[in-house]
This record gives C-alpha cells, sequence and structure tokens, in this order.
C-alpha cells in the first residue's frame, strides 16, 4: 500500500519541529511534504496515484477551515481511495511543549499510518431518486409539491378520500405567529392542493401502507387502496349521483353532526375533484343510472400496490385523546370538543345560537405535557365568536394560559376587549342541569348552552413509526436523530424523515414550513453518499442470537435465516459491532486490529505514563480539541477518535492493559441523553463496569475509566486526563 503523509504548519504557528517529525515519519511511508496551509488548496500532486494519504494538521473533527468533508473531498481529487486524520493541532500542539508536541505529533502520525493500513473499501450508495410521502395534510402536500419542484418522483398516500386533512375543517385559519389575524381555509387550502398536480407526483387517497421492508438499501412498500368505486378520471363532480342517492349516512368531516348521502363529497372543495362511495351504500345502483360520464363501478375491489422508494416522509398528523375527556360529561352533546366547536360554528350553530359558551382549558395532567394549540385556538375563537354574537356570554378556564407570540397574545387582548372573561381556576366538574350545563370551578359556577373542552393532542401513527422501526420518545412520538437541534426532521433510521404535527405540535404555516423545509434534506439524502464506516454481517459466522437487532439505533438490521445488516442504513456506531459474541460482524475502518496496532505505536515516542483516550466521534473527541482551542495545559496523553464509545470492544480494551501498550485507558461517551446514537453511552458505561470485574483478575481493574463528557465538559475532560496521568506517574515512581 503506498502512503503518503502531508504535515500542515498552520501557517508556521505550531511549535512542532516538523523536519525532525518529516525525518521520523519518512521511515514508514511513500512520501512526506510539508505545506503551510493544507485549507488554502496546496498544491498536493505529488501524492496522485496513491493508495493513502494521512492529512496531520487540524483536528477532522473540530477544525473551522479543513475537516473531514474537505479532507475526504481533496483526498478525491487526487484520486486516493483511503485517508486518514493526525490531529497535530487541537490535541497536540496548541496543548503540549514543543518536545512534547513534537514527539506526540511522531506518534499520531504513526497511529494513523497503522491504522490506514487496514483500511476498507467506503461504501457507495445512491437510493432510488422516489420518494413516498405518507399523510396528505399540509405538511405532506408541501413537502410533495416541494421535492417536485426539485425533480424529485414522489407517490402521496392518504387515508382519507381527501388532501389537506384537519386544515380543512377549520374554517378561519390563522395566519402566522407575528400576524393577528386569519384568512380562510376555503382559500389556503385549495391553492396548496392544486400546487401538486402534476405528473412527478402519484396521489393515492383512500390508501395505507401496509408494510415496509428494506431492500437493497431501499424500501419496498405496499400500499393498500381502497376500492375506486368512481372513476377519478371520468368522474366530473356534477353531482347527480348525490342527487338520486337513496341513503344519508353521518358525516365524518363534520364529526357525524351533519348528515351526507352515501356517494358524496365530504365537503364541496374536497380534492381530487371526486365523488366518494362511504360505508353504508347499499348498492341499489341509482347513482350508475344516472352518471353522464359512465365513471361508477359499485363492483370494484381493494387494490394492493407496491414500489420501491429512496426515502420516506411521515406527515401523519395528530390525533385528539377523547378518553381524558369522559370525567367532563363528553357524552353530552354540548359538550365537545374544540375542533366539533369549529364545525359547529362553521355550520352556524344548525341554527340554535347559544348564549353562554364556557371553554375548559386544559387537560395536560392526563397526559403528561401541554399541546401547545389549545391555548391559541381558544383565543382565535372566543375573540371570533365574541365578535360575530356579541349577545353570547363567554368565558374561558384556565390553569394556565400559554398564548405564545405576538399574534396569540393581540388575539387574547382582543377577546378580552370583546368582552370575553378570562377565569383561573380548576374544574371540579360539570353537571347537567334543567336548562344548561352547570360548570363547577374553585371560583364557582357557571351556566353554559356549550362546554367546549380543549382536547389533548396526541401522535396519529405510533403503530406505523413503529413498523418502519423509528425510536419515539415516552408519549410516542418519534424522537429526532441526534444533535437534534440542527436535524429537526430527521429520524434514527436513514432516509427517514417526519414533518408536521406527526412530530409534535405545530400550526398549519408552521407545518407547511416544516414540509417544505425537509424537502431539501431528502434531496440531498437521494444524492447518495459514500461511507467510511459501516458494518457488515459473516453470516457463516452468526449464531442468531439477535443481539445486534437489540442494541442497533438505527433499524439498519433484518432478520432472514439470519441477522443481515443493510450498510445503506447503517450510521456506522459499531455498537452491534462491539455486541457480537460470535465475531460476525465487521465495522469497516474501525475494527479491533486496527485499534491495537495504533495502540503498538500509540507511545512509541514517550517515556512518561501513558494515559491512552478513546473519544466519540462527536461529543467527548470535539471537547477534547477544545481543550485546545481554550489554551489548556495538558500531559501528553494519546487519543483515538472512535464511532462512538460502545463501538469499543472490552475486548480490545482487556488486550491493551493486559499486553501492556498502555497504563490506562479513559473512554468517553456522550453526556446522558445526548447520545449520537440514542443508547450507545449507557451500554459502555455498563460493558466497563462489568470489564473491571474481569481485569480485577489481573489486578488492573483500576486501570480503565468510563466518563460521559459533552462537548462543552472539556475542563472536565482535562481534569480527569490529569488526574490519571498524574496517578499513573506516582504509581509508576513507587
Amino acid at each position: 500500500m503506498k502512503i503518503g503523509v502531508v504535515l500542515c504548519t498552520c501557517g508556521g504557528t505550531l511549535n512542532i519541529d516538523f523536519n525532525d517529525v518529516k525525518s521520523y515519519v519518512e521511515k514508514f511511508v511513500d512520501r512526506v511534504e510539508i505545506v503551510d496551509f493544507l485549507c488554502k488548496n496546496s498544491n498536493l500532486d505529488g501524492f496522485k496515484g496513491f493508495d493513502g494519504i494521512v492529512f496531520a494538521c487540524c483536528s477532522d473533527r473540530s477544525s473551522l477551515t479543513f475537516n473531514e468533508d474537505r479532507m475526504h473531498e481533496t483526498a478525491r481529487k487526487l484520486g486516493i481511495k483511503f485517508w486518514e486524520n493526525a490531529n497535530i493541532r487541537e490535541q497536540c500542539a496548541w496543548i503540549h511543549d514543543s518536545v512534547e508536541a513534537t514527539n506526540k505529533a511522531k506518534d499520531l502520525i504513526a497511529m494513523a499510518v497503522e491504522k490506514l493500513k487496514l483500511s476498507g473499501e467506503y461504501l457507495q450508495f445512491k437510493p432510488l431518486k422516489k420518494v413516498l410521502v405518507i399523510g396528505g395534510g399540509v405538511a405532506g402536500i408541501s413537502c410533495a409539491k416541494s421535492l417536485s419542484d426539485l425533480g424529485v418522483d414522489v407517490t402521496l398516500v392518504e387515508e382519507k378520500p381527501y388532501l389537506g386533512g384537519m386544515a380543512c375543517q377549520i374554517p378561519l385559519l390563522w395566519q402566522s405567529e407575528g400576524f393577528a389575524s386569519v384568512c380562510t381555509s376555503e382559500c389556503v387550502i385549495p391553492v396548496l392542493n392544486r400546487e401538486i398536480l402534476r405528473s412527478n407526483v402519484s396521489i393515492f387517497t383512500s390508501s395505507r401502507v401496509l408494510d415496509v421492508e428494506k431492500v437493497d438499501g431501499n424500501f419496498r412498500v405496499k400500499i393498500e387502496k381502497a376500492p375506486q368505486y368512481i372513476d377519478p378520471d371520468k368522474c366530473v363532480s356534477c353531482g347527480k349521483c348525490s342527487e338520486v342517492c337513496p341513503i344519508e349516512v353521518p358525516n365524518p368531516f363534520d364529526f357525524g353532526m351533519t348528515k351526507r348521502k352515501a356517494i358524496d363529497k365530504d365537503f364541496r372543495l374536497a380534492m381530487p375533484d371526486t365523488y366518494n362511495i362511504v360505508e353504508g351504500c347499499n348498492r341499489c345502483g341509482e347513482c350508475v343510472k344516472v352518471c353522464p360520464t359512465n365513471a361508477i363501478n359499485l363492483d370494484a375491489k381493494a387494490e394492493i400496490v407496491e414500489d420501491e422508494f429512496g426515502a420516506i416522509v411521515i406527515a401523519t398528523g395528530l390525533d385528539a385523546n377523547k378518553d381524558v375527556l369522559k370525567k367532563f360529561r363528553y357524552d353530552h352533546p354540548k359538550v365537545i370538543t374544540l375542533m366539533e366547536f369549529e364545525r359547529i360554528m362553521a355550520n352556524n350553530f344548525f341554527g340554535d345560537i347559544p348564549m353562554s359558551v364556557v371553554f375548559v382549558l386544559c387537560q395536560k395532567d392526563e397526559v403528561g405535557y401541554c399541546s401547545r394549540l389549545c391555548c391559541p385556538i381558544t383565543v382565535k375563537l372566543a375573540s371570533r365568536l365574541a365578535m360575530t354574537r356579541p349577545e353570547t356570554e363567554i368565558t374561558v378556564i384556565y390553569k394556565s394560559l400559554r398564548t405564545y407570540g405576538r399574534a396569540f397574545e393581540a388575539f387574547r387582548r382582543l377577546a378580552e376587549s370583546r368582552g370575553v372573561e378570562f377565569v383561573r381556576a380548576d374544574i371540579e366538574g360539570i353537571d347537567v342541569g334543567e336548562d344548561c350545563l352547570i360548570v363547577k370551578t374553585s371560583e364557582g359556577e357557571f351556566e353554559a348552552d356549550y362546554v367546549v373542552l380543549a382536547e389533548p393532542l396526541i401522535p396519529s401513527s405510533v403503530m406505523l413509526m413503529k413498523k418502519l422501526g423509528l425510536k419515539l420518545d415516552d408519549f410516542g412520538f418519534p424522537l429526532e436523530f441526534q444533535p437534534r437541534v440542527i436535524n429537526p426532521s430527521e429520524s434514527y433510521v436513514d432516509r427517514i424523515f417526519v414533518v408536521g404535527c406527526a412530530k409534535g405540535f405545530r400550526d398549519v404555516q408552521e407545518s407547511i414550513e416544516s414540509g417544505r423545509a425537509v424537502a431539501v434534506k431528502v434531496f440531498e439524502a437521494l444524492k447518495g453518499k459514500e461511507m467510511k464506516y459501516y458494518s457488515i454481517t459473516d453470516i457463516e459466522k452468526c449464531s442468531k442470537c439477535g443481539l445486534c437487532y437489540a442494541v442497533c439505533p438505527h433499524n439498519a438490521i433484518e432478520f432472514d435465516e439470519v441477522f443481515k445488516i443493510d450498510p445503506a442504513f447503517c450510521k456506522g456506531c459499531g455498537l452491534c459491532y462491539a455486541t457480537c459474541p460470535s465475531r460476525a460482524i465487521k465495522l469497516v475502518n474501525l475494527e479491533d486490529e486496527q485499534i491495537l496496532r495504533m495502540a503498538d505505536v500509540a507511545f512509541k515516542n514517550h517515556e512518561g505514563a501513558r494515559v491512552l483516550a478513546f473519544l466519540c466521534y462527536w461529543c467527548s473527541y470535539a471537547a477534547g480539541d477544545l481543550m485546545g482551542y481554550y489554551g489548556l495545559k495538558l500531559p501528553p496523553y494519546r487519543s483515538v477518535r472512535v464511532r462512538c464509545s460502545a463501538s469499543i470492544n472490552p475486548d480490545a480494551i482487556a488486550r491493551i492493559l493486559l499486553e501492556d501498550k498502555a497504563d490506562h485507558i479513559i473512554i468517553a461517551g456522550c453526556p446522558p441523553k445526548n447520545c449520537h446514537h440514542i443508547w450507545g453511552n449507557y451500554i459502555e458505561d455498563r460493558r466497563i463496569k462489568l470489564l473491571k470485574k474481569f481485569l480485577k483478575e489481573h489486578g488492573l481493574e483500576d486501570r480503565v475509566r468510563f466518563e460521559y463528557i459533552g462537548v462543552a465538559m472539556w475542563n472536565k475532560l482535562a481534569k480527569i486526563i490529569k488526574s490519571v496521568y498524574s496517578e499513573v506517574e506516582e504509581s509508576k515512581s513507587k
């Protein structure tokens, strides 16, 4: 293997004797060059045709100018297959004196070379440029439209017969958090819907996803389409069928409070602009007789469609938890939810205008969280009702009113100015009087023609998300991939995204924003990737124990006679690799043998305490870099950047100590609740505790420790390194 090393002096600012380092490194590689600025596109043509290259420079994790992405790009431009980084700046020159930094640089480069010698092929994968969007509400529609604009083929699946979701049932939508006004859904929703009438968007309404499996890096999906009794290509929505239909059924669009014909549209502006037949039809055939375009087939059957996709977007919205409302006489026809009140107002109270309405907030104690939207919806409704029906007495009972932002506080003030009474009180019960309801509270009793309860909002597709292998929080909402603050819609499963209310509580504008924004992330994911770290299974060695499947946080492992890893879905965390008792899994480019060879040369140029730190890819390694950024001075430890703290096999740790390759080992993982691989830090913590029991038999139990280290905990990491180094030095002197 032909290997080269580039030494970067960072403009001559590093306290390293580069000529000394070059002379040392030239003994075991094919070419060494010293440059002043790797980040300034230095001429590296002398390395063209090499098999591997080591960039001895700033940190591939924390450099602000030449991080791992640029290193990878530079290697590719040179036609070099493999590369490694020797961090001779942040965790070397910046934290040690000149002699220590020079010696450490030699060892770090030697470690990188040893790792490079055992490099495995980088995995290249490009998924299908097709996306499945599950859910046809405003978030799903917006995402589908944006993906279509980017030239991506989209299949949109919606369980209801129409698109637009819950927003269609809300007559007046608030504009935004910053503008206290409303806009009619009869304007907004048709505009959204017609934007996805495109050749590269396939729309499946009255359909559901039956099954999803991973096949060769893509998603093979089985979709069930309900019987299509009315051909949308032929139906002209003339309404003649509905006119002759003798059957009336409750209309779900109005929560069963109104009637519709068995063949009808849920509402006039429903899209697709096609009539549909619902349960209750007696197949009398009258509609067939009058249809002018022969669009009706009462013998239609359900259809199963299979297709493959490169990515999935979940936009399934929210449901309401009405079970918790039973204690408030929700079975009474005049005790209703906020959404039901929206439809009652839309139908002008069916001619029975109330003289008093009491809104009741909130049920967060019942479900464990605040649904966020209830208070703004309530003040909007109360304000609107007070304007249109000034004779109606309106009271809002609340525990903690959360009208966040500018617009909703403005709505609240507007409601107060129109006579709406806001009362902070606990609800004790609701009684039925002779001609009204009586709301009993800690602040007295209130009479009401209608009691409107704020229904707690809950995720609507928990079973689907579990089927897709997504990790959920305690309430059933999907966990975003860490760091969540910059991955707001990415799940822990590669190329599955969650948008709109499917991932939390969002209003219509925020849901549209979410759908459009994630389209860019999906588009980027469909470009494919080249993966340096990934796991593969040797099926001949697999014992079918299933431990790999149990620890994988990314649903990259499937069972088909044996447990197999689909590398295209693998995040390269290494949890499965270090867990497998049969050694049937290979973590490409970070195996035990590479770790051991790095340990062999880690202290060749050091005579003091040999402290070796395995720092996780994102958190603790970055903390190590920040020790340099903040100018700390440390003893000359050695560090290895690993994929996750749990990618380190305890067997490798034991060998390093038993074979006297190091005096002490520090393993540092992400802090609690912040591991990029959910539970990797907890797993490794537990492993090290168990490993210590084994090492105790050899008198080595105090030679390894696990620590939780976040990026900002660089000072703690420094103290640990100093403490360990001093302890080892002291024990050596005895």
